[in-house]
């Protein structure tokens, strides 16, 4: 009765991580780990001993909440617009104009100001004094300052290496094959600028130095990155700014030059607005003047010519009377003048000029305000596009902006206006009735009036522009910044190293992550068995044996007195075997494999001899008749003797004479295969092998076949039908993963009926296929490739570019 093994199910069904192989394949493979966390953990040194720690600068700067960036308003409060200012959350809240401190935000993160500092310190040109192993960046401590200019718009980076000796530069890319030795002042010719080295009062570094020179572009970039311009908090108006920078006198210098020209900028702009508001002052003083002058001359030829010093009472009452309202008609009209002036100049598109908010004489608050803004976007625009075309989105943005400003005070304008015009029609009906009774008054009267009342008008415009004058100039000379300096900039004392021990850090996790990453991918990429996972996972035929590494290389390993481990290994399967074959006839066991080199003539003389120790006698039948290799691995020369294919082939020829002893055992014997013939196949397929099997059971308990590889040639699957068991040997690392699936389609198509596997040669010190089991087997079965070489040994051309099946798939390591 047949035992059969249960199946082994494959990992895939199993859930979870196992966490015991894991921990078994790292111990396994300590020394990597080890060798692993030295290599990282040198690296993480070198990298903390030579990198550059940077230092963080900081400096802190308050914007007035108070005040407008553009200094329209300030302005307009000294002009005596009337009512003061209102407060910026007014403003904001009528016109949408954000907080002033994140505006500032902004305009100090913008590419204008970070593009003055760059070009103020020069920082596309950085030096470094030459050290043994690693350069260090320095500002101000070289021997020498560089002036350079420019012979196109965009430049490459480049490294000269410089030194200095008796007054003389010595200027060289190698690279490049730059090699230049000039004078201090000297101009030095390079292909994308000139150079001028002007000597300074510094110690000269006797490994020189270098000088690294890319773009100003690549330098703001380089800059806007590092920078880190952000508001105290929500409820301020300070504001913080946060450098790192290798070298902390120059990373100060940077940050201390940056709010400078911000504060700079800031003041310019108001001076711009007062200098505009000034010159259309001027210009309305020299026309009115003239045209007030001209009616001063004709009032006093009127009075000579008519020799008039005074008019009478009734005259003076109409006149006071008329006066008094003609007051109040000429500041109308002065407004709607000026008024009428700003629409003209805002109705063109095109024109892009600051509006002379001083002029105005308008009490609304809200209105210069937004003229204001509107100035601030104009400036805005214009350093801009200093560095912009049209087409920037940034400058479309502002352009979008001062469009929308420019109707909220066309609008604004149209209103105000319209309400000037009623006032002034108003006014003109109360002094209809009083023109009616001046035209009693006498004619020379009459006109003495109307030169009163336009000499005021002038006067009166006259006066309101010198005044406004004044109080512009007075509030150009007292112009301030939006923003001053609370905290000036200012280094760390010690340079901040978080940044390198994290970078250390990561190469210590790397030398630990690494390892797992190597083995993960290594086992990914295998594709060969490995472990005994890899045989469960592409199959589901039972294990019965498993072989370690025969480290001695002797054919015959377990004999009566053998004590090894790969002996009772071989024990073991003959234990397993008696469960699965039947014990009360004698019983056929074919080995085979997938391809040569797996060590079927080796497990099939150690398990005949196993059986042979239990009293058992045992014949091995070599019939790999294309290349034998069991019956020379036992001493027999195939050629001197007779085999199976001289039985085969004679019809008088005993089964007694193929039968020879094997030489190590007494209950063993060997039919050798015999020369080889030209046709395997058909001899195998001939009456002799049955004949052959039916005679050897007569004398033998077991028969063992050694057979040809399945995976190559069909010859196993014409002797199957002979056995009672098949054995089908992997070898460890040799046999691939893929060739399972032969093993596999034959059990599903049903060509082999009884089948189980072999593991052969698995390592002991590696633990690689039964972790921490331990046994191994280096003999190797040989094959090459043999089964497809230009000559089988009978003149039979097997063509040595025309591999077969498998065969053609896989090279053979012997």
């Amino acid at each position: 009765m047949d035992i059969n093994i249960p199946t082994i199910k494959n990992n895939e069904d199993k859930a979870g991580f196992d966490y015991k192989k894991f921990i078994t394949r790292i111990l396994l493979n300590w020394p990597l780990f080890i060798g692993s966390i030295i290599v990282f953990g040198i690296a993480g040194y070198l990298y903390k001993r030579y990198a550059t720690p940077n230092y963080k600068i900081t400096s802190m700067i308050i914007v007035d909440p108070d005040t407008k960036s553009g200094g329209g308003s300030s302005a307009m409060s000294a002009m005596g617009g009337g009512g003061g200012l209102s407060s910026l959350t007014d403003v904001s809240s009528l016109f949408g104009i954000p907080n002033n401190a994140e505006n500032e935000v902004q305009i100090l993160q913008s590419r204008s100001i970070t593009t003055n500092v760059v070009k103020a310190l020069n920082l596309n040109i950085v030096i470094y004094r030459n050290g043994k192993i690693k350069n260090t960046e320095i500002f101000d401590e070289a021997p020498f300052n560089i002036a350079i200019a420019y012979k196109t718009d965009s430049i490459a980076k480049q490294s000269y290496v410089v030194t200095v000796e008796n007054h003389t530069i010595h200027l060289s890319n190698r690279k490049k094959n730059i090699d230049i030795k000039a004078p201090f002042g000297q101009i030095i010719n390079l292909p994308q600028y000139t150079l001028v080295f002007t000597p300074k009062n510094n110690p000269v570094e006797t490994l020189g130095y270098t000088i690294a020179i890319s773009s100003q572009e690549s330098a703001v970039e380089i800059l806007s990155k590092a920078l880190d311009i952000s508001l105290s908090s929500k409820t301020t108006t300070t504001i913080d700014m946060s450098l790192d920078y290798p070298n902390s006198k120059k990373g100060e210098a940077i940050l201390n030059t940056m709010m400078d020209i911000y504060l700079k900028a800031n003041r310019d702009n108001k001076v711009q607005i007062a200098d505009s508001t000034l010159a259309f002052i001027d210009g309305r003083l020299a026309m009115v003047g003239t045209q007030l002058a001209g009616i001063e001359k004709n009032f006093e030829n009127f009075r000579k010519q008519n020799k008039i010093a005074d008019v009478d009472e009734q005259s003076k009452a109409l006149i006071g009377a008329s006066s008094d309202f003609q007051k109040q008609l000429s500041t109308l009209d002065v407004q709607i003048s000026v008024i009428e002036d700003l629409k003209k100049f805002l109705d063109d598109p095109n024109n892009k000029k600051i509006i002379p908010v001083g002029a105005l004489g308008s009490d609304n608050n809200g209105f210069s305000d937004a003229i204001g803004k509107y100035n601030e976007l104009l400036l805005e625009r214009d350093k801009e596009t200093m560095s912009s075309t049209d087409k920037n989105p940034y400058v479309q943005s502002i352009d979008k902006q001062i469009a929308n400003f420019r109707g909220i005070i066309l609008k604004n304008i149209n209103s105000y206006l319209g309400g000037l015009e009623v006032s002034k029609r108003d006014l003109e009906k109360q002094n209809t009735s009083f023109n009616g009774k001046i035209e009693n008054v006498p004619a020379q009267s009459r006109v003495f009036l109307d030169y009163s009342r336009q000499q005021t008008v002038e006067e009166t415009l006259y006066v309101f522009l010198l005044q406004t004058r004044e109080a512009t100039a007075i509030s150009k000379t007292s112009t301030i910044s939006t923003a001053r300096i609370v905290d000036a900039a200012k280094s760390d004392y010690e340079p901040n190293k978080l940044k390198i021990n994290m970078i250390v850090f990561v190469f210590l996790i790397l030398g630990l992550v690494a390892p797992v990453g190597f083995i993960s991918l290594r086992e990914a990429l295998n594709v060969k068995v490995i472990s005994k996972t890899d045989v469960e996972n592409a199959t589901k035929i039972p294990v019965v044996g498993e072989i370690s590494h025969n480290s001695k290389g002797d054919n015959v390993i377990i004999t009566d007195r053998s004590r090894s481990i790969i002996s009772e290994q071989f024990r073991d399967l003959r234990t397993n075997l008696q469960f699965l074959l039947t014990a009360d006839k004698p019983q056929v066991i074919l080995i085979s494999s997938s391809m040569s080199g797996e060590g079927k003539s080796f497990i099939s003389v150690n398990i005949g001899s196993a059986l042979s120790l239990s009293g058992k006698k045992v014949v091995f039948v070599e019939l790999d008749l294309r290349k034998p290799r069991l019956s020379g691995n036992l001493g027999i020369d195939k050629e001197a003797v007779l085999g199976f294919t001289n039985y085969a082939v004679s019809n008088k020829m005993d089964i007694d004479e193929i039968i020879r002893p094997s030489g190590f055992s007494e209950n063993c014997y060997v039919v050798p295969s015999g020369p080889i013939p030209p046709n395997p196949s058909e001899i195998l397929l001939g009456d002799k092998l049955a004949k052959l099997i039916e005679e050897l059971k007569l004398r033998f308990d077991y028969i063992i076949i050694d057979s040809p590889p399945i995976g190559l040639v069909s010859d196993a699957l014409l002797i199957e039908k002979y056995a009672d068991l098949t054995l089908y040997v992997v070898r460890q690392k040799y046999t691939y993963k893929a060739q399972l699936d032969i093993v596999n389609d034959l059990m599903t198509s049903k060509k082999l009926r009884k089948v189980y596997l072999v593991v052969n040669d698995i390592e002991t010190k590696k633990g690689g296929y039964h972790y921490g089991y331990g046994y191994g087997y280096g003999y190797g079965y040989g094959y090459g490739y043999g089964y497809n070489s230009s000559d089988n040994g009978y003149g039979e051309d097997m063509g040595p570019k025309r591999l077969n099946g498998v065969a053609g798939l896989f090279k053979n390591k012997k």
